[in-house]
C-alpha cells in the first residue's frame, strides 16, 4: 500500500470531481445557506467528536480509534453528488457541500488528528502502538492533504471554468478513470490489511457501523433543529455517511501504520450499504409528496 502511486491517483480524482463544477450549481445556494451551515457543523465538527466517543466507548486499540478519527475528519466522498440525484436531494447542496469540505480539509484533518493523537497518546487505552504516538506534523500533514486533495480540485474547477469545452470532452472518461482508481485504492487496502480486518473484525466492525449510522442520525438531527425540509436533511445525511474513503485511506498511509487503514476499508463497505437506504427513503418521501400534490388538484 505504500506506493506514491495512490496519492497521485487521489489527485487525480480530485481533479476529476472539480471538472464537473459548474457556477450554474451554486446559483439556488443564497437560499441554502442555512443547510450548508447545518451540513458544515455536523460534518466538520460533530463527526470526528462522535467517532473519538465511538472509540472510547467501544474500547478500542489505539491504533484503529485513531483510524476511526481518521475516517470521520475526512472531508464528504466523491460519489456523494450522484446518490444524492438518485435519492431526489438537493444537488446544488450536495455539490456545494463536497467542495467547501474538500477544500478545508487540509485545515481540518491535521486539527482533528492533532487533538486525536495528544488524546489517545494519554488515554491508557492498550495497543502496540500506543507509546509510539507522538504529535502529528501539522504543517507537514496540511501540505500533503492540501497537494493530493485541495490543490487537484481548484485546478479542476478553475480548468471547467476557463475552458469549459475541454472539461467537458474530458468529464466523461476522466469521470471512469476516477471510479477505476478509486475502486483499485479501496481493493488494495483491503488486499494490504486483509489479515488485520478479519482478525479485529469483532471489534472494530461494530465500531464503524455505529460510527456510519450516529453521522447519518446526527445529519438528520441537525436538520430539524435548522428546520430544514425533507431533501435538504437526506442530502446532508447523505454528505456526512460517504466520507471519502479514499482520503482517509491516503492520510493513513501517510502515518506509516497500515492497520491505521482498518476502519475506512471496512467503511467502504458500510456506507454503501446506509446509502441505499437514504436513496430509498428519499424516493419514498417524493413519490409521498407527489402524491399528495395530484389529490390537492
Amino acid at each position: 500500500m505504500n506506493t506514491p502511486l495512490i496519492p497521485i491517483g487521489l489527485a487525480l480524482i480530485m481533479m476529476t470531481v472539480g471538472l464537473s463544477v459548474r457556477l450554474s450549481d451554486f446559483k439556488a445556494l443564497p437560499h441554502q445557506l442555512n443547510a450548508v451551515a447545518a451540513g458544515l457543523l455536523a460534518q466538520l465538527v460533530f463527526l470526528p467528536l462522535i467517532a473519538l466517543v465511538v472509540a472510547l466507548v467501544t474500547g478500542l486499540d489505539t491504533v484503529y480509534a485513531i483510524g476511526l478519527i481518521i475516517l470521520a475528519s475526512a472531508p464528504g466522498g466523491i460519489s456523494s453528488n450522484l446518490l444524492t440525484v438518485l435519492a431526489r436531494g438537493k444537488t446544488a447542496l450536495s455539490i456545494s457541500l463536497t467542495i467547501l469540505t474538500n477544500l478545508v480539509a487540509f485545515i481540518t484533518i491535521p486539527t482533528v488528528l492533532s487533538i486525536a493523537f495528544l488524546i489517545f497518546r494519554g488515554s491508557g487505552l492498550e495497543g502496540p502502538s500506543t507509546e509510539a504516538l507522538h504529535s502529528l506534523p501539522f504543517g507537514e500533514t496540511a501540505i500533503k492533504v492540501l497537494a493530493i486533495s485541495a490543490l487537484p480540485l481548484a485546478i479542476g474547477m478553475l480548468v471547467c471554468r476557463f475552458l469549459p469545452n475541454f472539461a467537458n470532452r474530458i468529464e466523461k472518461p476522466a469521470k471512469f478513470i476516477a471510479s477505476a482508481i478509486f475502486a483499485a485504492i479501496v481493493v488494495n487496502s483491503f488486499y494490504s490489511e486483509w489479515s488485520s480486518i478479519m482478525s479485529h473484525w469483532s471489534t472494530v466492525g461494530p465500531a464503524v457501523i455505529l460510527l456510519n449510522v450516529l453521522a447519518i442520525g446526527s445529519a438528520l438531527l441537525f436538520s430539524r433543529l435548522f428546520h430544514l425540509s425533507a431533501k435538504q436533511a437526506i442530502t446532508i445525511a447523505i454528505e456526512c455517511g460517504l466520507q471519502n474513503v479514499a482520503l482517509a485511506l491516503v492520510i493513513a498511509q501517510f502515518l506509516g501504520n497500515g492497520r491505521f487503514m482498518v476502519p475506512s476499508s471496512i467503511y467502504a463497505l458500510v456506507m454503501n450499504v446506509s446509502v441505499l437506504i437514504l436513496i430509498a427513503v428519499g424516493n419514498k418521501l417524493s413519490e409521498e409528496k407527489s402524491e399528495v400534490r395530484v389529490k390537492n388538484k
